[in-house]
């Protein structure tokens, strides 16, 4: 067998990416038409250059005041993330805006920096409890439930 070199992936990978903004192209021209297509395509663009001054002019901000490196660090993942969310709606390109446009979403971006960072806990494995901070349920009888009374002046529904 051979084994593929680092270029011949790179390779792959560019011409699948390539292939699937094509397919995604000519699925948006079916359902939408061709000028439509060329004004969404111009629509993204725009959005995402726009969101690149808007990024800027945050960062200029911020580094005019410098709290804490603490508390920068979370920011640059977050920060990074939108960059390339920005990136992509510039790219021309179905696919590419609609991974550009799933990074602007806060959740997305903190699930992506959660896992970028290896913390895949999602809360605590055990919890100790002293003996008075909990009490069993099996112990407790089930409720009755209470019938419902309707009211007397109402006719019964068939």
């Amino acid at each position: 067998m051979t084994r593929l070199n680092k270029s011949k992936i790179v390779a792959y990978v560019i011409g699948a990416w390539l292939f699937i903004e094509v397919l995604a192209f000519v699925l948006v021209v079916q359902f939408l038409g061709l000028l439509a297509a060329i004004a969404l395509g111009v629509g993204t663009t725009v959005l995402g250059l726009l969101d690149i001054k808007r990024l800027l002019d945050y960062l200029r901000r911020r580094m005019g005041k410098t709290d804490s490196k603490s508390a920068a660090a979370p920011n640059m993942v977050d920060g990074g993330l939108q960059a390339l969310g920005s990136a992509l709606l510039i790219l021309p390109g179905f696919a590419s805006d609609l991974v550009g446009l799933a990074l602007k979403a806060p959740s997305i971006r903190a699930d992506i920096a959660r896992r970028l960072k290896g913390d895949r806990r999602q809360g605590p494995r055990t919890i100790d409890l002293a003996p008075n901070e909990w009490k069993s349920l099996e112990s407790r009888r089930p409720r009755r439930r209470r019938a419902q009374t309707k009211p007397s002046g109402t006719p019964p529904v068939a």
